[in-house]
């Protein structure tokens, strides 16, 4: 009986959430910490201004691009426990290495600021954006096959729209890694397809369903 007590989680979906809320909020403000301007003196600021925000130009890019990833988890992350009523001891585990690869993210961001189009450096950004979805789509997965932790039964085709839509940043980082070995900034410029992948794969998924209830 004690040991059955133990193995009941103490901590709450809500409680999880807090802490995830925080760590991603922390996680967003250290990735513009590294973005700084080279030391000017003040009577050439103006005309040193300009060339000074080109010469940091990768790291604004990165910043950039490591914000608007994180807050795409964020985003994904709270639809996907919208769903969610109670969380167990795997689900648990898998948000603190989700959350772990969050945390760690400002130094992969800090990485590609610094040294730009190296493979090496590359590979290792999306080598951690594959790793980080693959975890958020293990934490739905893992939820859509224990239907005791949802609020309500799902629809077979909602379950396969989330769990694609998980696990498409993953396949393309990692695809990703493939042309970083041939070229670096076109694996850079590959992760961009995001933005035509996603509308067109919940446009298939509308257009599936719309069939079904015809």
């Amino acid at each position: 009986m004690t040991l059955t007590r133990f193995n009941i989680p103490s901590v709450s979906k809500e409680r999880m959430m807090i802490l995830n809320d925080g760590i991603f909020a922390i996680c967003i403000t250290l990735l513009v910490l590294d973005i700084r301007l080279p030391e000017i003196p003040g009577e050439q600021i103006d005309m040193l201004f300009l060339p000074g925000l080109v010469a940091i130009f990768p790291k604004i890019l990165g910043f950039a691009l490591s914000f608007f990833i994180i807050a795409s988890y964020w985003f994904h992350y709270h639809r996907i426990f919208s769903f969610i009523r109670d969380v167990d001891r795997q689900l648990i585990l898998l948000n603190v290495f989700f959350l772990f690869l969050i945390a760690f993210m400002p130094f992969p961001t800090y990485l590609l600021g610094l040294y730009g189009e190296r493979v090496a450096i590359v590979t290792f950004y999306a080598l951690i954006v594959a790793l980080t979805s693959s975890l958020l789509f293990l934490m739905w997965r893992h939820a859509i096959r224990h239907e005791a932790l949802l609020i309500e039964p799902l629809d077979d085709t909602l379950k396969e729209y989330l769990s694609v839509r998980n696990i498409i940043p993953t396949v393309v980082f990692l695809v990703s890694i493939g042309i970083a070995l041939i070229n670096p900034l076109a694996a850079m410029l590959s992760w961009a397809s995001l933005i035509v992948i996603m509308p067109v794969v919940k446009w298939r998924f509308v257009q599936s369903e719309s069939k079904e209830g015809e």
